[in-house]
């Protein structure tokens, strides 16, 4: 039987190394899927310690804008070294980079070049 997904916005898979921010410090992680709302994050160089609260700063396929996006560590699956992050604040304009990746313009505009 499969579990219902109730997350209600669109996510779209990716694969990129970012800086996760904890108290001011970065690690390295790796985001395997993003949306409006947030991205799920896999530890690749990470203290294991208890924290909530996150900077991400991470550049899109087909962006050279790096956003820099503040959130909040929700439930981790400590088996897989992964957890996902929501959104708490970003500048519009990273919002609107974001949404361009999530409808696939960004993809489109490299393919233009």
């Amino acid at each position: 039987m499969f579990k219902k997904d109730y997350r209600g916005e669109q996510r779209m898979s990716i694969d990129i190394l970012l800086n996760k921010y904890i108290d001011g410090e970065p690690h390295t992680c790796r985001a395997v899927n993003i949306s409006r709302g947030g991205m799920l994050l896999y530890k690749v160089f990470e203290p294991d310690f208890e924290h909530s609260e996150v900077s991400l700063e991470f550049q899109l396929p087909g962006s050279a804008r790096i956003l820099r996006v503040d959130g909040i560590k929700l439930s981790e699956h400590r088996w897989a070294k992964a957890h996902g992050v929501r959104f708490t604040r970003m500048s519009e304009d990273d919002r609107e980079i974001i949404d361009s990746f999530l409808r696939g313009e960004l993809a489109q505009e490299t393919a233009a070049l």
